[in-house]
Formats: structure tokens, sequence, C-alpha cells
């Protein structure tokens, strides 16, 4: 292109077409890292067209948090293979930060949906198919003192950590059936977290599609006993039998409220039917 064709802008023009205030044209001229194409004895800056690009290139490296000591030794530097480098360097680090981003945002729509079933959950005891779920459980656990094993908790919540797994909600916990039999309802023997989809190096099982009893309760979990002999009572009164184990889950936590007596909490025991 001929010397005389080049379209040249004032500062104010420039500023515009980029989207920024024209200060910022002065304060990237005075610290030497992105100068106007010609200067006039009035001191009127003009900036070029062919400039729009490197402008832009300077925005987006800021705009991802580059510094701008550290863009001005970029452009300073610049070259084919420098810059093919940069761009490929900070590509990989978007992609992580979008993937991060992703995953809060599944969080979110997950609390969501379980904040909504606690809200909206149904009165009383009732009977229904679930699909099939995969879950990672913890060690089991071990007898103590304490209302439930906290060393085996705070080590799934690690292991949980470590794994980079996605945990939308406390930990829930699992009965066994031969203590559900027992009416033994405060002898827990795994957590779990639940989890959408296989994860590679990650050993999971598997919570059974079937038919399941299923309740809601307001309340700690030191009051979960009392729901789960209901369900109990449930079953036996309606020609069920226990099948498998039970999960026992909290919708709505200290997330959502202040009280813990507010909590709701869930529980599904797996059952079949009584042929007669």
């Amino acid at each position: 292109m001929s010397k005389n064709k080049i379209k040249y802008f004032s500062s104010g023009e420039f500023a515009r077409l980029c989207g920024v205030h024209k200060k910022t044209l002065f304060h990237y001229d005075d610290i030497d890292l992105f100068k106007p194409e010609k200067v006039e004895d009035n001191g009127y800056r003009y900036y070029s067209q062919d400039q729009l690009e490197s402008f832009n290139v300077i925005h987006i490296l800021k705009e991802v948090g580059m510094p701008l000591k550290q863009i001005k030794e970029v452009i300073d530097k610049r070259s084919p293979k420098n810059m093919i480098d940069l761009f490929e360097e900070e590509t990989n680090k978007i992609e992580n930060e979008i993937r991060d981003l992703r995953r809060k945002q599944e969080l979110m729509y997950k609390k969501v949906e379980l904040i909504k079933e606690g809200i909206n959950k149904t009165k009383g005891i009732f009977i229904e198919e679930q699909e099939e779920e995969h879950i990672i459980l913890s060690n089991p656990t071990k007898d103590t003192d304490e209302y439930y094993d906290i060393e085996t908790y705070t080590k799934h919540l690690d292991y949980c950590t470590e794994n980079n797994i996605l945990m939308s909600q406390q930990p829930g916990s699992i009965i066994s059936k031969e203590s559900l039999k027992n009416k033994d309802y405060t002898n827990y023997s795994y957590f779990f977290t639940k989890i959408d989809n296989e994860i590679n190096n990650i050993d999971y099982t598997i919570k059974p599609k079937g038919l399941y009893v299923v309740g809601y309760m307001k309340g700690y979990y030191d009051k979960t006993y009392i729901l789960h002999k209901k369900i109990v009572d449930y079953i036996e009164k309606n020609n069920l039998y226990i099948k498998g184990c039970s999960y026992e889950e909290v919708l709505i936590d200290e997330v959502a409220v202040i009280d813990r007596d507010e909590y709701i909490i869930k529980i599904c025991i797996e059952v079949g039917k009584i042929n007669n």
C-alpha cells in the first residue's frame, strides 16, 4: 500500500475504534508500549489502520491478565515463532480457565436443583423408580464414640478434592441392608459422593436402578434415625422388603439456611415387592 493511501486516525477516533479511552493510548505512548505512527508538530497523535491489529493483541493480552510490563517485553521481542509460542501458551491458559468456569457453573446448576428439590419436597413416604447412579465410596467407616466417623469422612473429602471431583453437596451416608433389617439406623457403613459420568482412574460403584422408598425430613443428621424408622415401617406395611442399602443425602444445608434444624435431608431405601 502506498504511503499516501494509508488511513490515519486521531487519538479519539482510534480510541473509539479500539473501544478504549484515549487516555489509555496516551499512557501506552508514555511507557513506550504502543506509540502513534506519527506525531504532528502541534503534538497531535495519529495512528494508522495497520496498528489496529497490534493494539488488539495488546488489549487481549491485558484482558487475560498479562501485566503491561510483560506485554511490552513480548512486543519488543516479537517474531513469528515467539508469537506462536505466546498465543499457544495463552490459549492453553484460557482453555483451563474456561473448564474451571464451566465446572463452577455446573456446580451452581446442581446446587439450584438440590435446593429446589428440598423446597418442593413431597410430604410423607412414597415409592418410586430410580435410575442407576455412579457414586464414589469412602473407606468403610470405623466404630467411634462420635456421631459419625470424622476421620473417614475427612479422608473421603480429601480424595475427592485431590481427584478434582465436582461436589455439589456434602457427602451422603449409606446404611447397609443388614443394619436396616436389624433396625440399627445409626450404623453407617460408608460415605458417598455422586458423579455424573465415569472418570478415568477413579474407582466408583453403582447405586442400582430399581424401586426405592423415599422420604424427606427437616432437621439435622442426628434426627435421621426417625425418618429411617418411618420408611422401614412403610416398607413392612406395604408388602415390600428391604432389597438394598439406605442412601442418605442432604439437599439444603448451611449454604442456604442459617439454622441447622432447617436442613432438608432425603433418604432412599432400595426395596422389592413381596409376591403373594
